[in-house]
């Protein structure tokens, strides 16, 4: 390796030793890789030479260029940061290179220093400097001294240390901000520059590393300037007071000791918050905005060379084609208002589109001729914009489709509606819901769902224009804005939109048929406003559910009446729960031989405090589909227990009671405890409670069904299946359900004596009952042919008006 002296970076003494930061640090990477390095002394411009000409293998402190880029190679990491310094005479008046004048100012030959003058001076007439080359550093500190130049230029490190020596001072001007490097034979030492750059990166961060050691060692070791001779005798005559204030000055200098130890770590904090942190900054000029310095984080946080990026004309080749004309008059502004914030877009190393916050100023130059400079900074806003745009699409659009949410329906709608006030023109709302799509999900799994749904929007948006807005509200409701109707009538549209929809979906190695249900209302005949519009199309489709689904109805004004009844009911009914306002009526159950009671079926009745009884048809429909049922059911097994705890204690004989259950509890997990609960809070034993249940209840879902009645008949209570024989019955799960009784539907007794029809079905229904030792009971006995029938044929209980009407308890049992 080649060294020549350039204390305190590297130096060579008066017996051929090499010193220095750089050969401190080579050393210590040498011993860890058992490497031999012979140093070689010689000439700064010498060194380079055979450096290039392959006579030596390294070299120590060589800042990188353009142009030593392309006959030498370097490691990546840099070992320091240097730059270069102009040094004069005190009061000699130089404030910048254009204070020169025609004088004289001396570098070290082949430095980047002379190339910087030489390159300023071509490029700037008034700069009229005389450039005097010397081949060492102290050379060029020695030019000043002895009056052959004006002022001497020298990297940072060497100046500090020795400028004073020389009676020199540091001059404002300063200039070439660069890295310092190991430099090689380019294709010769690849590997050894990798390993040089791999214990940087594991050193510098380290507070006792051999880097900070050796860095300690030299560049931030304490300055032991010498002094002009002039100030020899000076000092001699000085000596008794300096003795006497020796203490003093011990302290002076172990406070000046530590502040420039301080200064060093300082300025190490600063190099590293430069490299690491998250903001690029910049210098421009501004003149010409031509870039002047930027921070070399620039690679790391955007991919783009810092190198690369002091070329005039980049940063107008990087931006996004879109944003450069706003950026250009932003840069007008800056000149005007002295500062700006803007945003823009630029295109990365990597070729990755970016979103950019940039922050300008103007502020002095360093002349302090007047002139001003641009400082600035860039923060990467791209994970922001990105995270922003994503929650639009989250809060405006549906995942599984793409289509826009109710969200964005409401505010498209509205807008729909601003343009046809403002045009005359009619627009149309048509809400849609899948028929019975839930099978699909339950049966083949959301996947094939999902595809269907996909598959929906796609047909959708071929079907309608690209100006109509087609959203997803719900789990299988989609709505349609149709902006333009023209002169389409309703039914061709709507129907034209029912058969698209019919075609077959093929997924999950299925093929299915989907239909819907559609409700259609138009502006400005079915309402003036978005939620107006929105309500008749959902009335509308309501009418389509109604009709059996496949179908589509277009809003009429009664919808809203029938509907507004039905709020009202709903509201009512809500509150006839919290205001106690149900009654239980009891029908008495007899053993039609002896005429004794055998038990009471529980009936509820709504006592409405206007409208008085409501029937159980109205209102029991409303709340099994609103769920009130659920409430209303608990509330009639605690009356029902609390009733037959009642009569208990009155001493009135009640062998069992029994009360209906709505579909939705078999599908209630907490059925069998709520049950259990009120049995023992009044004290009743489980055998002398009947749950009713329809068999339409039971066969809709079988298997969950078989697991509530299990369990309930685990806790005692009886089960009887309803109204059997007025639908469709499964004999082979009727066999696994543990029943105890089977009610004979009322439709089936009613006609006996007239339908021998009938008849046979009812004697069928008493064999099976037999054969699967079931109870039975006859439903609607009202005449006395009717009851002598049932006796004749075998069933021996029933209930009906002809037995006994259905009667508050204090009634019941009247004479």
């Amino acid at each position: 390796m080649g060294v020549y002296d350039n204390p305190p970076k590297v130096s060579v003494d008066e017996h051929g030793e090499a010193g220095g930061l750089f050969v401190r640090l080579l050393n210590a990477i040498a011993r860890r890789e058992h490497w031999e390095i012979e140093y070689v002394p010689c000439e700064w411009a010498q060194c380079l030479l055979d450096l290039r000409e392959g006579r030596l293998d390294l070299m120590p402190d060589v800042a990188l260029t353009e142009v030593r880029e392309e006959f030498l190679e370097f490691h990546q990491v840099p070992v320091v940061q240097g730059w270069s310094q102009v040094y004069a005479f005190p009061q000699s008046g130089v404030s910048s290179l254009e204070a020169l004048g025609a004088r004289r100012i001396a570098v070290l030959e082949g430095s980047v220093q002379e190339s910087h003058l030489r390159e300023q001076r071509s490029r700037n007439r008034e700069l009229d400097y005389e450039v005097r080359t010397y081949s060492r550093l102290p050379a060029v500190l020695g030019a000043v001294r002895e009056g052959e130049t004006s002022a001497a230029v020298s990297n940072n490190f060497y100046g500090r240390q020795h400028a004073r020596a020389y009676g020199l001072v540091e001059t404002p001007v300063t200039f070439g901000l660069a890295g310092l490097y190991y430099a090689a034979t380019p294709g010769a030492h690849e590997e050894r520059l990798a390993v040089i750059d791999a214990y940087l990166e594991q050193w510098k961060p380290l507070a006792d590393s051999p880097y900070q050691e050796a860095l300690a060692a030299t560049l931030l070791a304490e300055d032991a300037p010498g002094l002009p001779g002039w100030a020899i005798w000076t000092l001699l005559a000085a000596l008794a007071l300096v003795l006497l204030l020796a203490v003093m000055g011990l302290a002076l200098r172990w406070q000046v000791h530590l502040r420039t130890r301080e200064l060093g770590a300082a300025s190490q904090r600063l190099e590293h918050v430069l490299d690491s942190g998250p903001t690029v900054i910049y210098q421009l000029s501004a003149v010409d905005f031509h870039p002047q310095w930027v921070s070399p984080n620039l690679e790391r946080l955007f991919g783009i060379d810092p190198v690369a990026a002091m070329r005039p004309g980049w940063w107008e080749q990087q931006l996004h084609p879109e944003d450069l004309p706003g950026a250009m008059r932003e840069n007008q502004r800056l000149l005007e208002d002295g500062a700006v914030v803007r945003e823009f877009r630029i295109f990365d190393g990597w070729g990755k589109l970016r979103h950019v916050r940039d922050e300008m100023r103007l502020v002095p130059g360093r002349s302090g001729r007047g002139e001003q400079e641009i400082v600035g900074s860039w923060t990467d806003l791209t994970d922001s914009v990105e995270q922003k745009e994503q929650l639009r699409k989250v809060s405006h659009f549906d995942a599984r489709t793409g289509l826009p949410n109710r969200t964005l329906l409401q505010d498209r709608l509205g807008h729909a509606v601003e343009r046809a006030m403002a045009d005359g023109e009619a627009r149309w709302v048509v809400l849609m819901d899948l028929d019975r799509f839930r099978n699909v999900n339950e049966t083949l799994g959301t996947a094939a769902g999902d595809a269907v749904l996909q598959g929906i929007a796609q047909r959708l948006g071929q079907t309608l224009s690209p100006q109509d807005t087609i959203a997803r509200i719900g789990a299988d409701e989609f709505c349609l804005i149709i902006e333009d109707p023209g002169d389409q009538g309703a039914d061709a549209f709507m129907q034209g939109l029912l058969d698209s929809l019919r075609a077959p979906f093929h997924t999950a190695g299925r093929t299915l048929v989907l239909t819907v249900s559609a409700g259609l209302a138009r502006f400005p005949g079915d309402g003036q406003t978005r939620d107006e519009l929105l309500t008749a199309a959902e009335l509308a489709m309501q009418e389509a559910r109604k009709q059996g689904g496949d179908n589509w109805c277009a809003y009429a004004p009664e919808m809203g009446t029938l509907t507004e009844h039905r709020l009202f009911l709903e509201n009512d009914l809500r509150q006839a729960i919290a205001n106690n306002e149900f009654v239980l009526h009891f029908q008495p159950q007899f053993d039609l031989a002896s005429g004794a009671c055998v038990g009471v079926e529980s009936l509820v009745r709504w006592n409405h405090p206007r409208r008085g009884m409501v029937p159980p048809a109205e209102f029991i429909p409303l709340a099994e589909e609103t769920g009130l049922i659920v409430s209303i059911d608990r509330w009639v097994l605690e009356a029902a227990c609390r009733q037959l705890a009642a009569w208990d204690a009155a001493g009135q004989t009640v062998p069992m009671i029994a009360v209906n259950l709505s579909a939705r509890e078999l599908h209630d997990e907490q059925l069998v405890v709520t049950v259990r609960e009120s049995l023992e809070r009044h004290g009743i034993a489980p055998e002398r409670l009947e749950v009713e249940l329809t068999e339409t209840m039971i066969m809709e879902d079988p298997e969950r069904a078989l697991a509530i009645l299990r369990r309930l008949d685990g806790l005692g209570v009886r089960l009887a299946m309803d109204d059997f024989g007025s639908g469709y019955s499964n004999l082979a799960h009727l066999r696994r359900l543990p029943l105890h009784r089977v009610k004979v539907d009322q439709s089936l007794v009613r006609d006996i004596g007239r339908s021998r029809h009938n008849e046979s079905i009812i004697r069928a229904i008493i064999a099976l009952a037999d054969a699967l030792e079931l109870d039975l009971i006859a439903e609607g006995v009202e005449e006395e042919p009717q009851r002598a029938f049932l006796l004749r044929e075998g069933c021996a209980i029933g209930q009906g008006f002809l037995l006994g009407r259905p009667a508050p308890a204090d009634q019941l049992f009247r004479d």
